[in-house]
Formats: structure tokens, C-alpha cells, sequence
């Protein structure tokens, strides 16, 4: 299917795409500017947007339906805040839906009714106090229900190394696996298509948490009706494979989305300057280490073979390719340091 992005008044980003989409490159303010549209759109603000995507507001397609906002769930990770406003207790969040589930469990209900059980005993007590003092004054205290409960007396913290702390104080790794497990009960229960939107993850996830978090995201695409959107500098430590290729946006002069693996390379072998001797697994490796460099301008730094296929790639783009030559000569001393 095509997602049709309005960047801004009547200019569209089109795009292949099924489950994920993986957008990176050297423009970091044309990644911003997808990321910008995709939260505006969800999140209504004519006042804000309406003088740059005109009168009609922002536009976003899918095969040339407009997707309903009121009838997809989307939710944005872009800083470390997103993670820790899906824990607490508050309309729209995760844990919000979670707990509320409760409502109607018979086991919640019970232990309401021996609480109001108790209430009613409490009640009695201090009534007897209180005729000690007074003829015409009367004590009520009111029935408890599970959601007033959970809107006026939940306290939330979490707990890391046997302590508790704050939610404020929160480690956000220690709480993607949470957020994962909040997510997929949603999805299993859930009858609209869901969203989810990365943006600059790099900057509150670790190298190795980020691969993690991705093998778990890419396991609820298989099972659930859930859409992706990567936006990021690289694609280090992501799980790409060889399905993957085709779903990666190259943010440079232009967008430029991939061939899939086996046209693009059969293409690189073509243009190659010898024979490129490459199985699609180890192609895709060294795709992922050079797409965030295909179509920068500045002088390049990067092993000689990564180099080559790079030029082959940005060739097949038109792109050109700065690099300086000297830069990746080693002297003989430096050579027999590497063979030692």
C-alpha cells in the first residue's frame, strides 16, 4: 500500500508501505519534517499548522483513503518523557486502558464489596462517637468503586534493585519490556489499527536495549495490526534483514526508497568496478553501516570496501561521492601494527 505524508502545503512524501518503514539519512530536517506531520496530524492543531499545510489542515493518505485519526490509536516514543507518560495513570495512556480492564472482573468486585463491607462498619463506629456530641447529626460514608479508587488513591512508583522509587526518578530501559507487554495486551484486545512512531531513540535508548526493543517490536508486527515508522540518524543495532531493504527511505536531496534486496543487489553487481561476491545477508549488512552516508557532501572516513559500494549506490541515486583518498592509504609501519 502507498502512506501519502503532506511535508508541508500540497507537498507529499509517497511511500511503500505494509508494516514498517525504516526513514534515515544525511537530512536530518527532512526527517524532522516527517516526524512533525505524522504528530500534528494525530494531534490535532489547526492553530499551529494551518499557515504551513494550508486551509485543508495536514494530509495524510493511505492507497487514497484518508486515515481516520478518530479510528487509529497512534503512539509517539520520540524522548524519554513518552515512555514515562504511558505509565502513569491518565486518560489515553496505556496503563490507563490496562487498569481500567479491571472494572468488570469479578475478583475486583468482591474485594470492592468487603472493602465497603468494612466502610459500613467504620461507618457505625464513628457514629456511636459522634452521639456522644450530637442528637441530629448523621455519618454516611459513601461506596467505594474500583475506578474512583484508581482516580484518587493510586500512588504509582517503580522498583529496581528491591527499592522503590519515584516514576520521576524512572531508568526508561528498565521499562521498555513493560511498555512492549502494555502494548500487546492492546493489541490483542483491540479493533482499530495501532501506530507506533520512533523518532531519535538513540537519544534514551542504548545501542543494546534499541536492538532488544526491535527483535519485540518486529514480533508484534508478525501477530498483531500494527504500523511502524522509524525515524532515526542510523540504523545501527536494528534487526534489519533482507526483507527489510526495500522498507528503508533515504533522507538526502531527495527521499529515495530502496529496491528491494535482491534488485538493488543485482544492480550494485552491474555497476560494481570487479565482480562483487556478496551473499543478500552480508549485502544487507554493509547497506545498513552505509545508507546514513548515502548523499552527504562533506569528506568521507569509512573502510575502503564500505567506500566502494558506496559510491556504487550513490551512483545508481545520482549521487556524487567526496572522499579523500590519501586519507585511506596506510603507511607500511601502520600495516604490519594491523597484522601483528
Amino acid at each position: 500500500m502507498i502512506l501519502k505524508i503532506e511535508l508541508e502545503n500540497q507537498k507529499f512524501l509517497d511511500l511503500d508501505f505494509d508494516d514498517i518503514v525504516y526513514l534515515t539519512g544525511i537530512d536530518h530536517k527532512k526527517l524532522w519534517t516527517v516526524f512533525r506531520s505524522l504528530y500534528y496530524y494525530f494531534n490535532r492543531s489547526p492553530r499551529l499548522t494551518s499557515n504551513i499545510y494550508g486551509d485543508n489542515d495536514i494530509e495524510l493518505y493511505i492507497d487514497d483513503e484518508k486515515v481516520s485519526v478518530k479510528n487509529n490509536d497512534v503512539f509517539f516514543i520520540n524522548n524519554r518523557d513518552s515512555i514515562y507518560q504511558q505509565m502513569q495513570y491518565k486518560k489515553d495512556t496505556l496503563l490507563y486502558e490496562l487498569l481500567n480492564k479491571l472494572n468488570d472482573d469479578l475478583d475486583i468486585d468482591h474485594a470492592i464489596e468487603n472493602m465497603n463491607n468494612e466502610n459500613f462498619r467504620l461507618e457505625i463506629k464513628v457514629q456511636e462517637f459522634l452521639d456522644d456530641y450530637s442528637n441530629n447529626l448523621r455519618i454516611n460514608f459513601q461506596d467505594l468503586n474500583y475506578l474512583e479508587m484508581l482516580k484518587n488513591f493510586l500512588v504509582l512508583n517503580y522498583q529496581e534493585d528491591s527499592k522503590n522509587y519515584p516514576l520521576e526518578f524512572m531508568n526508561t530501559e528498565s521499562l521498555l519490556d513493560e511498555f512492549l507487554n502494555f502494548l500487546k495486551l492492546k493489541l490483542s484486545k483491540n479493533s482499530h489499527p495501532t501506530w507506533l512512531v520512533l523518532y531519535n531513540v538513540d537519544s534514551f535508548i542504548s545501542q543494546y536495549e534499541k536492538n532488544n526493543f526491535f527483535i519485540k517490536i518486529k514480533k508484534l508486527l508478525s501477530e498483531y495490526d500494527l504500523k511502524v515508522v522509524y525515524i532515526g540518524n542510523n540504523l545501527e543495532n536494528l534487526p534489519i534483514d533482507t526483507m527489510d531493504l526495500e522498507k528503508i527511505v533515504v533522507a538526502a536531496d531527495e527521499f529515495d526508497q530502496l529496491l528491494p534486496t535482491d534488485e538493488l543487489l543485482h544492480s550494485v553487481k552491474n555497476n560494481y568496478p570487479n565482480e562483487f561476491n556478496s551473499s543478500e545477508e552480508k549485502f544487507v549488512e554493509s547497506m545498513q553501516r552505509i545508507i546514513p552516508y548515502i548523499g552527504i557532501k562533506e569528506k568521507l572516513f569509512l573502510n575502503n570496501k564500505d567506500l566502494v559500494l558506496l559510491k556504487v549506490v550513490n551512483e545508481i541515486l545520482n549521487y556524487e561521492t567526496s572522499f579523500s583518498f590519501e586519507d585511506q592509504l596506510l603507511t607500511d609501519a601502520e600495516t604490519k601494527f594491523l597484522e601483528d
